[in-house]
């Protein structure tokens, strides 16, 4: 295998193995909240606060995965996982709804809970 194809191995295909863990733990977690709301009755800031809580915890959940399998440079890894998850729910938010990023929270504090949780994810590991 030349010497693309090996980084391709030892560094894109642990990323998207760790976005699509990061994503799993997302619907869990976005499962518990709809289930809070609807006993609970949360109101629509609260709402919007768990989503940050959600995407935070998931991120970190996914640059903890990564600094596990890196090992060098985990903070780093994990901001990549915080930024490619961002990445991949704007691009998911904008074919389903024909805009980049869709929804109450602002489009910076979303990407910082990402990037946030990915670093200190990293940071842990």
């Amino acid at each position: 295998m030349d010497k693309n194809g090996n980084a391709i191995k030892q560094n894109l295909i642990p990323i998207a193995k760790t976005i699509v863990v990061t994503a799993i733990v997302t619907i869990g977690l976005l499962m518990i909240l709809a289930l809070l709301l609807l006993k609970a009755g949360f109101n629509d800031k609260m709402v919007l606060i768990g989503i940050g809580v959600i995407y935070f915890a998931a991120n970190m959940a996914g640059g903890f995965i990564i600094g596990k399998v890196k090992e060098k440079r985990r903070f780093i890894w994990g901001i990549a996982v915080g930024a490619t998850y961002f990445l991949v729910l704007s691009l998911v938010s904008f074919l389903v709804t024909g805009q980049v990023y869709q929804g109450e929270m602002p489009v910076i504090a979303g990407l910082l809970c990402c990037v946030g949780g990915g670093f200190v994810g990293g940071i842990i590991s």
